[in-house]
């Protein structure tokens, strides 16, 4: 199969590329050198068109976003250029060229404030501008593609990235006093097995709606002290300088779910589910850090 993947350079992006790689794909990676989606006008419409044509693109993955939660209520209008007209620009591309389009949104879309985990016939009642551009984007990617997935994500984390909790293992490493939210009830998604579970299901074409996570939830301070745990099982141990604290002792700009955990439910029901428990994949991503002695 013949693929590009946009946000190429970004922490899902990369790790769908290798993905994708080992499968024996043809990969065509774009960045945003190449399509620049806060400027989602006909030119970057035709540029992109163009070169999935040329690539003769089966799949386009889109794994690119603004995805500054915080700073998204200050720049509302790059938000919603990058992660709504940008995603529709994407889809429309892709469906000009008879492709198929996996848009990658966010667990974000969600008020939080239920006790059960959120699926995919629960209503989205997002809060906050970038949970707003994400929701939206979503919407317009299914009505411009006529083959898309949207996959809803959250918690991501990996080898190489810049987020908080990608960065964990080396902040600990350098001593730093960390104070990490004991309220918020998550699901920590490795991007390994996320790259693959996104493979398998756009192999098997069934379009629609789904949610991919890893299994299980926790906080994420009960992730901290977990990742200690096993760190010291590897024998690598790590200083627990960190500190539980209430999602209240933690001020943001932009509101969190309390509840982030998604219910992978058409995965499961459709026979597709490949997603580890959390604690498993935790334990992957650990040893990957050690044969790259990164641990």
């Amino acid at each position: 199969m013949r693929v590009a993947v946009l946000g190429a350079q970004g922490l899902l992006g990369r790790h769908l590329c290798d993905e994708l790689n080992s499968h024996g794909h043809a990969v065509l990676s774009l960045d945003r050198a190449i399509v620049d989606l806060s400027t989602p006008d006909r030119e970057s419409f035709y540029r992109l068109r163009d070169r999935l044509a040329a690539h003769d693109a089966h799949l386009v993955f889109n794994a690119a976003a603004y995805t500054d939660v915080d700073g998204a209520e200050r720049e509302s209008d790059k938000a919603f250029l990058v992660n709504a007209l940008g995603a529709e620009m994407i889809a429309r591309a892709t469906d000009a060229v008879g492709a198929a389009v996996c848009h990658i949104s966010t667990d974000f879309v969600f008020r939080g404030d239920q006790q059960r985990p959120y699926d995919e016939f629960d209503l989205p009642d997002p809060q906050g501008c970038y949970a707003r551009s994400k929701r939206a984007g979503e919407d317009l990617v299914l009505r411009a593609c006529r083959r898309a997935f949207v996959v809803r994500v959250g918690g991501l984390y990996g080898r190489g990235g810049r987020n908080f909790f990608s960065t964990m293992v080396a902040r600990l490493q350098q001593g730093q006093s960390l104070r990490i939210d004991r309220c918020r009830q998550v699901s920590p998604t490795w991007v390994r097995p996320l790259a693959h579970q996104l493979v398998a299901l756009c192999e098997h074409g069934e379009y629609g709606m789904y949610h991919a996570t890893c299994q299980g939830q926790t906080s994420w301070f009960a992730f901290a002290e977990t990742l200690c745990h096993v760190a010291n099982e590897l024998g690598r141990p790590l200083p627990l300088r960190f500190e539980g604290v209430d999602t209240s002792a933690l001020p943001t700009a932009a509101p969190r779910p309390a509840m982030s955990v998604l219910d992978c439910r058409l995965l499961r029901l459709r026979g597709l589910l490949t997603m580890p428990p959390w604690e498993d994949a935790l334990r992957g991503y650990l040893k990957e850090l050690l044969a790259y002695n990164l641990l």
